[in-house]
């Protein structure tokens, strides 16, 4: 053997050993980097998820204060700050009207007492909101119907076509909206009666609503319920995080509690009763129209009702009362502070036309101070609505206090 072939006999070993050395090198590296990786105790997205601490809601919920109150972590039950004279009256009006919906709409109307020497008018201007356009942008209709930040939405993709009656009915404790995507790719509500086919499905169940936040069982109880169906369809579904919706539940409640307030306004008759014939006239001039109820509404050009006039006692209203009252859904009003105006202007003309008194659930008089101040405390509710990107009398606020 030549010195040049033992040379190169000892370059290419070394060669071989160095590509030797480096590659074992970097198995080491990656095995320490992956046992460091795989050591971290890391939680269980599905496992550790925290207690939810929610309102237990009953089958109706209580009227609130204009007086802010905490609620306790197990139920949120508002309290009632006695009302002073010339300061902060605070109401606790009887169990409201719940209207299926209100139109962010008010006319101008005029009111006209009868055999009464003063003439109050009032015109409030509220600007109606703009409904979502859906015409061929069916992607705003979708999101009008589910909301990711009001709704827990699971999304179904199936491999058939599945037909609009084979839907069944989700369980879910609070609002449960269905949509489809249909054969020509446009979403729809999906009701039973369509004959629209689908092989995609939006299901979403409400976060929050008067009854309180969506609690873990109810949660689970639904996921349970759309898995099934998409199982016996052989579809993919997928969930959102349910512990971040829980969360996001329970601090929608909260900002709702906040802000849910019935303003209450009573009209009391002395020692002799009001005459409801007297009352009828002046409610209808007024602009007023007795509902299939019994109560009297204020309502929009839609034929909505804005607020409500009743008897004081919960009782049908009959020949004579001992005492109205007024009633205002504060978030569920568009306009609310205009609408409010009027509001306590006619609850005013009221009074005086029948010669009663004007107070509060404790029996103390409201003077125009008195009024000017729930008007600005309504003012600071309105805009943590607006803040919040809730507004009022919006689809999502009719959604939440419903």
């Amino acid at each position: 053997m030549t010195d040049l072939q033992l040379g190169l006999l000892i370059v290419g070993g070394g060669i071989v050993a160095t590509v030797y050395a480096f590659n074992w090198w970097q198995e080491y590296r990656y095995r320490k980097q992956a046992s460091k990786a795989f050591a971290r105790n890391e939680s269980d997205a599905l496992l550790d998820v925290p207690k939810n601490m929610v309102r237990t809601g009953e089958a109706s919920r209580m009227e609130p204060s204009l007086d802010r109150v905490e609620p306790s972590p197990d139920r949120y039950e508002p309290q009632f700050a006695e009302a002073k004279l010339e300061e902060e009256p605070a109401y606790q009006p009887p169990a409201p009207v719940r209207e299926p919906y209100v139109e962010p709409v008010v006319a101008p109307l005029v009111v006209s007492p009868v055999a009464s020497p003063v003439v109050a008018k009032v015109s409030p201007e509220v600007l109606a909101q703009p409904a979502a356009v859906v015409g061929d942008d069916h992607d705003a209709l979708a999101s009008s119907m589910l909301d990711p930040t009001l709704d827990f939405v699971a999304e179904i993709h199936a491999i058939d076509f599945i037909a609009a009656a084979d839907l069944p009915v989700f369980r879910g404790s609070k609002r449960v909206q269905v949509m489809g995507l249909t054969q020509d790719r446009r979403w729809e509500a999906c009701v039973p009666s369509a004959r629209s086919r689908y092989k995609e499905l939006k299901v979403g169940l409400q976060l929050a609503d008067r009854q309180g936040a969506l609690s873990s069982e109810q949660l689970n109880a639904f996921c349970m319920s759309v898995q099934q169906f998409a199982d016996e369809h052989e579809a993919v579904v997928t969930f959102p995080q349910r512990s971040a919706k829980l969360a996001a539940a329970a601090n929608l409640d909260e900002f709702c509690a906040g802000v849910d307030v019935l303003i209450g306004l009573n009209v009391m008759a002395g020692s002799r009763p009001f005459p409801m014939e007297r009352v009828r006239l002046l409610a209808e001039n007024a602009g007023l129209i007795r509902s299939p109820e019994g109560a009297f509404q204020y309502r929009s050009d839609s034929g909505k009702a804005l607020f409500t006039l009743s008897n004081h006692d919960h009782t049908p209203l009959g020949n004579t009362s001992s005492g109205l009252t007024l009633l205002f859904d504060v978030p569920r009003v568009a306009g609310g502070v205009s609408v409010f105006d009027y509001f306590a202007e006619f609850a005013q003309h009221l009074s005086v036309a029948l010669s009663g008194e004007l107070v509060d659930d404790n029996g103390k008089p409201l003077t125009e101070a008195s009024l000017g101040n729930i008007r600005k405390q309504l003012g600071v509710l309105y805009a943590k609505m607006d803040d919040r990107g809730i507004a009022p009398g919006s689809v999502a606020a009719l959604r939440l206090f419903a």
